[in-house]
């Protein structure tokens, strides 16, 4: 009996021993389970951005603004910042000399932004930058305003451990101002130290082209020559063609932000551009993202003359015409026209007899004319350049006022295309038999078609 009560305290024991050694390890396997977890779930955080939508296309009269919408979507798990510029922001500023190996050893200025608007005054943003491998401070910089540029107020460059850089207080058109150390000492910025200043620029309405802005940065001659380093600070005039608002935000998981985008036209001659915007954001797999415009500046008012041979043929506008009545359109030309007809309606001006009604840019029609004659359709330019079609035969317009090559037009639905065809002409397009005789679409006239499948037709823009 007393033998059996001596075993008791090492069976107590071990079970104790083993219990906090099962414990343990189970208490190491939630932890190292729990750490795993919790890591996972940091390196997961991420916004991500989605735009709708991802490209434009601007059809904008001469001096007009243009309104538009754009979403965008917070897709990921985290707060998604953005911000919208008309040009590629740079944090190494605008050098002239950007990239070169220079002296006092490598000191810069550069701003915060890379363009002007003429006419305009703006806050830019200076930073003086002592990159001396020697140890020679900062204490003088001089900069000369060209001729168009008028300096208004300036601040000190603050930044530097041994005191600003103070400003002369010079103001006006083509100034050259200086800012120095105050005490006439070693200098105030050291080696490594970004000294900045708000400087407000104001540019003459006649200024078109490159603004090169010289400048001077002097050190306290304690190092190896050169002591000044020459550059040149460059800005580009901007058309203010794009303004979003809001132009800058934060957007929660899930989120969305509908911006407002003001496409204007002004000052930009008419023809056809290709421009870009871009959104700068903290999604890691996606921090610039470029989204593309087509900026077409087009007068609207204009007037589509077509040339109308004797017998069947096929015409079409690309004008919506400030008269679209059948009989105002045609008036005094109405006793050359035998009869015009639509897809479901008959304009027939011996009878009287319009089931027509007024003219419909986007469709065709088929007219039999006594006599050659010219059409002159006085309107607005239609913007859109792209036709909806469902299965079946139709008269199909040519939206746009250049010649489009079939090839072109067609490349992308040519398998929902049976057949194309001239009114009152043999050519044709037609896959199916590989027969392309019809080779271009011209302006003013229209085309027998007919889809196997609901399609969309897009035309080419109006200029180029």
């Amino acid at each position: 009996m007393w033998e059996k009560l001596k075993l008791w305290p090492l069976i107590i024991f071990l079970l104790v021993g083993v219990g906090l050694a099962l414990n343990a390890e189970q208490t190491c396997f939630f932890q190292e389970n729990g750490n795993s977890e919790d890591d996972g779930f940091r390196d997961t955080l991420n916004p991500e951005i989605v735009i709708q939508p991802d490209s434009f296309y601007v059809v904008i009269k001469p001096d007009t603004v243009l309104h538009f919408q754009m979403s965008i979507l917070n897709e990921g798990n985290d707060t998604l910042d953005y911000n919208i510029f008309r040009t590629p922001q740079s944090g190494s500023g605008n050098s002239g000399n950007q990239g070169n190996h220079r002296s006092v050893e490598g000191s810069t200025l550069t701003s915060d932004m890379v363009s002007y608007i003429p006419g305009e005054a703006f806050d830019y943003t200076f930073s003086l930058y002592n990159g001396s491998p020697d140890n020679e401070w900062l204490d003088t910089l001089i900069i000369h305003f060209p001729d168009g540029m008028m300096l208004n107020y300036a601040t000190n460059f603050t930044g530097g451990t041994l005191g600003p850089l103070v400003f002369d207080g010079t103001t006006g058109n083509g100034v050259t101002v200086s800012w120095n150390d105050e005490n006439g000492g070693n200098g105030n910025v050291l080696p490594g130290e970004t000294a900045l200043a708000l400087i407000n620029i104001g540019f003459d309405e006649g200024l078109d082209d490159t603004l090169r802005i010289p400048y001077e940065i002097s050190g306290d001659v304690y190092g190896a020559e050169p002591h000044t380093v020459y550059d040149t600070l460059i800005l580009q005039p901007e058309n203010v063609w794009l303004i979003a608002d809001p132009d800058t935000g934060n957007i929660p998981p899930g989120g969305e932000q509908i911006v407002d985008l003001y496409f204007n036209s002004g000052g930009i001659p008419i023809g056809y551009y290709s421009k870009k915007f871009y959104i700068q954001s903290n999604d890691t797999s996606d921090l610039l993202m470029d989204v593309p415009v087509t900026f077409i500046v087009f007068p609207y008012n204009i007037t589509q003359t077509i040339d109308i041979p004797a017998g069947w043929s096929g015409i079409s506008a690309c004008v919506l015409p400030f008269h679209p009545e059948m009989e105002q359109l045609f008036d005094t030309l109405s006793n050359k026209v035998e009869v015009l007809r639509s897809q479901t309606g008959l304009f027939w001006p011996g009878e009287q007899i319009n089931t027509i009604g007024n003219w419909n840019t986007f469709e065709g029609y088929v007219i039999n004319a006594k006599e050659p004659f010219q059409l002159d359709v006085a309107g607005l330019f239609e913007v859109s350049q792209t036709l909806f079609l469902e299965q079946g035969w139709h008269i199909m317009p040519v939206l746009t006022t250049q010649v489009a090559s079939t090839f072109v037009v067609f490349r992308d639905i040519e398998e929902d295309i049976d057949v194309v065809m001239e009114v009152g002409g043999d050519k044709v397009y037609w896959p199916s038999q590989n027969i392309y005789t019809l080779t271009h679409l011209e302006p003013g006239k229209a085309y027998y078609i007919r889809v196997l499948n609901d399609c969309s037709i897009h035309f080419p823009s109006p200029v180029k």
